[in-house]
């Protein structure tokens, strides 16, 4: 009885040894695969980050694509906060926006996206809260954000359906009046005139633009309606006007009523 212990014990023992080292073999082998693709890795696409550069985005793809799945996707470069700051003091001295981004090289929306941004800074200045000028500088050195830019002031293409066909002569003219004509559409010249004829009318107010940020007050909150893609907002034309939002972390806000007059053109 006692030897067919020992020898059951001895059995359990090599079972046990042999179960061990066949997972410490099997743990050898998943190491060494995985040392394997690292080092191919750093052969290849993470040579870039033997030697990175900092002054520019470092992405696995090439210098404008952050997804290296998707590489149709061009990441373009921001502009600097500087380049900001001067869009702002130029508009502070009176120049209008047309003024500025022909100056600077940039279209009209992006200017007034620029004012609408640098006075919400502002204002938070005044407020006394800090702004994060650190973080602004690790990011424009992470993205290569740069100071020029040259884009056109603003995009005057009409709406068009399918494309359209018209024969003529090899020698005959066909100018831009001429095509025109047949479409049944203005010319650009006469868009572009619309557009400049819109903004005299109707000038640029930084007042206006960013009333509707800083009028809204929280008036409820659901989880279920949380969202990663859209903002909603709905706006009332009736007798009592009104702007409620929807935001994506689900919080519903209303513009204040002081606000409403001079902000709810803008969401049209």
């Amino acid at each position: 009885l006692l030897t067919t212990k020992d020898s059951s014990n001895n059995t359990e023992k090599k079972n046990n040894e042999k179960g061990h080292s066949e997972e410490s073999k099997t743990s050898q082998v998943r190491r060494r695969i995985k040392r394997f693709l690292f080092k191919e890795f750093l052969a290849q696409e993470g040579k870039l980050y033997e030697m990175p550069k900092y002054n520019g985005p470092n992405y696995l793809g090439s210098s404008n694509c952050p997804f290296p799945m998707n590489p149709y996707f061009k990441a373009q470069p921001p502009l600097s906060d500087t380049f900001k700051e001067v869009v702002w003091d130029m508009f502070m001295q009176g120049s209008t926006i047309r003024e500025i981004g022909t100056k600077m090289g940039i279209s009209l929306k992006r200017v007034e996206a620029i004012l609408k941004l640098k006075k919400l800074e502002k204002d938070m200045i005044a407020q006394g809260l800090t702004i994060q000028r650190n973080f602004t500088s690790h990011m424009e050195k992470m993205l290569g954000a740069r100071s020029i830019l040259s884009e056109e002031l603003s995009d005057t293409l009409p709406q068009v359906g399918r494309p359209k066909f018209y024969l003529t002569d090899e020698g005959e003219t066909f100018k831009p009046e001429d095509a025109a004509k047949i479409l049944k559409r203005p010319t650009l010249a006469v868009l572009e005139e619309r557009k400049l004829r819109e903004e005299l009318v109707r000038p640029f107010s930084l007042e206006e633009k960013t009333n509707e940020l800083q009028g809204a007050v929280e008036i409820g909150y659901n989880e279920e309606l949380k969202n990663k893609r859209f903002t909603f907002r709905f706006k009332n034309v009736g007798k009592n006007p009104g702007i409620v939002i929807r935001e994506k972390d689900g919080r519903l806000l209303k513009v204040d009523n002081a606000s409403i007059g001079k902000s709810i053109h803008l969401i049209n």
